[in-house]
């Protein structure tokens, strides 16, 4: 789970700052001020109640935030969001440029205002800490600032003058991290709209044994959650995946068979609600079976009658 990583790197941070590489190359006032800072993301990482995005439920999202734009709607909908919790951790694992990340979003609500920001862990690499904190205020504008301790490096792998540098940097940083809230975000709207396509069931976060221990060992600092919450794809939502599969299978020809319409939201005077993915068109609709698993599988229902593989 990439939320107990960040926990353990931040608390290994504080109490032994010299495992902190990036603290021990400063001088000593901006050293002070990455101690504050790793501390402040700790102790959020902590109060937040973290939520797991399980890999179909993802696809769903994947699917439904399509029409999004990034800048334009990034405000409007984090603030729109129907945060269970004045503290909220979301993780899932995606492909980032080929490779398989575990990716997650801290999101906190101060007074009228919502600071989030994201981390990404490939896999077998090093944790990947914020480059990048995001704030957005009750008019829904959004204010950008990268970290003075962490984006030094990536912003000098850019060429260019430093301004031309700090762009490029911005250009690319906000995209990644931006998409990760959104799809955060996205999951929360989802398992709170009415007859909506994901389900969100509690689990305990560590198991009898280890928690025991942890609490012997003063680990387990006092208010941490006990559970955290999977996020999992209903049956709504495999209609909703299996419409989006016969929109894409073909020029216009799915649309004219019989094939499913995948489902939506609608905003009602009640707040959002899931519109049911539903059949449209003539004639039966060609059965597809899909899998969701960690390995995601087709198949048609004529291979299946034929009895192909």
């Amino acid at each position: 789970m990439l939320l107990k990583t960040i926990r353990e790197t931040y608390d290994r941070y504080l109490t032994n700052p010299a495992s902190d590489s990036l603290l021990m190359k400063l001088h000593h006032d901006a050293q002070e001020e990455r101690y504050r800072r790793v501390k402040m993301v700790r102790d959020i990482a902590y109060r937040a109640i973290p939520f797991i995005i399980e890999p179909g439920a993802f696809d769903l999202i994947a699917s439904v935030q399509s029409g999004v734009k990034l800048v334009e709607d990034f405000g409007p909908l984090l603030l729109e969001a129907p945060l269970p919790f004045d503290s909220v951790w979301v993780e899932f694992e995606e492909d980032v440029r080929g490779r398989r990340t575990g990716s997650g979003a801290l999101i906190r609500k101060i007074g009228d205002k919502t600071l989030v920001c994201s981390f990404h862990r490939p896999a077998g690499e090093p944790l990947i800490e914020p480059v990048l904190f995001l704030t957005v205020d009750a008019g829904a504008k959004l204010d950008m600032r990268a970290d003075p301790f962490t984006s030094p490096r990536f912003i000098s792998g850019y060429e260019g003058s430093q301004d031309e540098r700090v762009s490029q940097f911005f250009g690319e940083a906000f995209p990644q991290t931006g998409w990760t809230i959104l799809n955060a975000v996205g999951a929360m709207h989802l398992i709170a709209a009415k007859d909506g396509p994901l389900d969100a069931d509690e689990e305990p976060m560590f198991s009898r044994p280890e928690r025991r221990r942890m609490e012997r060992e003063g680990a387990l600092p006092a208010g941490a959650p006990p559970t955290i919450t999977r996020i999992r794809i209903n049956a709504q939502g495999r209609l909703h995946l299996q419409a989006v599969d016969d929109e894409e299978g073909g020029a216009g020809g799915a649309r004219r068979r019989a094939h499913r319409v995948r489902g939506h939201y609608m905003r009602t005077a009640g707040g959002l609600s899931w519109r049911k993915a539903h059949v449209r068109g003539l004639g039966q609709v060609n059965e597809t079976i899909r899998v969701i698993d960690a390995a995601t599988e087709d198949q048609s229902s004529d291979q299946r009658q034929r009895g192909r593989p």
